[in-house]
């Protein structure tokens, strides 16, 4: 867990497979519930078909197409919140699972892989880097030697922690990486939300 947590792709192949279980599992609920909502509309057009009969044709034509579109919004509405609502309960459950590794004893070692990976994707001789808060007290001048043996690029610690609740900053000069859990979890967020999404009208079609 630590190493995937520690390497941005994993993260996000991991988001990924998690939101994907996750959608995979509401879609037949949602699909009912929306299929519910959808008929629950068209009964009631119906009904109020079958009581305008007696009205002029042109005031009963009139009154079907205005309460046609308005059970359409509607159903259309639900549908979304439907569809949203279960999504946000699977973001926020993995942003409550990355938050809890910073406590964790490993965290040590998935801060180690976001230094590495800084190294080889930036590819300079000395790095500065900056965890949160906490992860920053863990960045000793001899663990940082070990990494910087590891890694062979010299990392240095910065003055100040970053300002991110996980993960790990890098920069040289105009040059960064950010590791930080905050932007890896919201760039995991953009690129998956579609997906999500594609996975649910697919299974509620």
């Amino acid at each position: 867990m630590a190493a995937i947590l520690g390497d941005p792709e994993a993260l996000a192949a991991e988001v990924a497979k998690r939101a994907h279980h996750r959608a995979v599992e509401i879609a037949e609920q949602t699909g009912r519930r929306a299929a519910a909502i959808l008929e629950g509309a068209r009964q009631e057009c119906e009904t109020i078909r079958r009581e305008s009969e007696k009205a002029a044709e042109r005031e009963v034509a009139a009154l079907v197409r205005r309460n046609s579109a308005r059970a359409e919004l509607e159903a259309l509405r639900h549908f979304v919140v439907l569809r949203e609502a279960p999504i946000e309960r699977v973001w926020q459950a993995a942003e409550e699972q990355l938050r809890g590794v910073v406590r964790q004893p490993a965290y040590r070692d998935v801060l180690k892989s976001c230094a590495l990976a800084a190294a080889r994707e930036l590819g300079v001789s000395e790095l500065e880097i900056a965890a949160d808060p906490v992860g920053h007290e863990l960045l000793s001048p001899e663990i940082l030697e070990q990494w910087s043996k590891e890694a062979g690029t010299l990392f240095h610690r910065a003055n100040e922690p970053a300002a991110a609740w996980g993960g790990l900053l890098a920069t040289n000069g105009r040059m960064r990486f950010d590791a930080t859990f905050p932007t890896q979890f919201e760039l995991a967020r953009v690129t998956l939300r579609e997906r999500v999404f594609q996975v649910l009208s697919q299974e509620t079609s």
